[in-house]
């Protein structure tokens, strides 16, 4: 399995190197937007704001927590394209092979499981150094609003990435972009049904010219406060998936 996981990492080293660029890009621009938020041009933004009473301090403040959390996510989405991996794996011919590899079908549907887990949580260790860096420059955000940040954004990710790896084995070769989309559309299906309520209320709310937006900020504060709960979310939608990619691969007679 640990030649699978490689192989895969492989077939991601782009991703990689481009990931080294992005750490660099985002702890350069993040540590000049908190020194901004400070003493620069977007202090002076927030104050003019405020004057004109047409943003309360609270926006403010999410608004530039909301800028920082972006930033926490791009190292995040750097990492774990899995549709590269699946294309790689066709261009090279490798399913005709791996049926014929001395390794069990659920240790080869592992591998690229652990593979994806396992640059989240590298980019998760990158994540923490830069927003401890950013903690100690600035009082905008803790570190440990921070760590919910990041947490929260990787199990987004995750869950995304888990279902690109499902749809992937599901549909046939060459429609990794197929996976990707059905990947993207299931989420929000997801999102959607797990808060219809709120849903509901922001569709009266515009049907009726209501200009809250207080629903966005509700759900960075979840973002901020409740990262744990999207970590068990995460976590049982990478059983689900690997359980449903498991039923898909037997079906296919190992093929894959």
């Amino acid at each position: 399995m640990k030649g699978l996981v490689i192989k895969d990492l492989f077939c991601l080293k782009k991703r990689l190197v481009i990931l080294c660029f992005v750490i660099v890009g985002v702890l350069a621009l993040s540590v000049m937007f908190v020194l901004s938020a400070r003493f620069g041009n977007v202090a002076q933004a927030g104050k003019d704001m405020l004057k004109d009473n047409n943003i309360t301090a609270i926006d403010v403040e999410n608004l530039a927590v909301t800028a920082l959390a972006f930033f926490m996510l791009v190292p995040i989405a750097a990492v774990g394209d899995m549709a590269m991996v699946c294309d790689m794996d066709e261009k090279a011919g490798f399913c005709k092979v791996s049926a014929s590899l001395p390794v069990s079908l659920k240790k080869r549907v592992l591998a690229r499981y652990f593979t994806v887990i396992a640059l989240y949580f590298l980019s998760a260790l990158i994540d923490m150094v830069i927003a401890f860096v950013l903690s100690r420059i600035s009082d905008i955000i803790t570190f440990g609003v921070f760590l919910n940040i990041i947490f929260s954004c990787v199990s987004i990710m995750l869950l995304y990435s888990v279902c690109v790896i499902f749809y992937c084995f599901v549909l046939d070769s060459g429609k990794t972009s197929y996976a990707q989309l059905f990947s993207f559309l299931t989420l929000i299906a997801a999102a959607v049904l797990a808060n219809l309520k709120t849903v509901k209320q922001i569709i009266r709310g515009m049907s009726a010219g209501s200009q809250d937006i207080s629903f966005i900020w509700n759900v960075f504060d979840f973002i901020k406060e409740k990262s744990w709960i999207l970590l068990i979310i995460a976590l049982g939608g990478c059983i689900i998936s690997y359980t449903a990619s498991m039923l898909v691969v037997n079906r296919k007679r190992g093929v894959i």
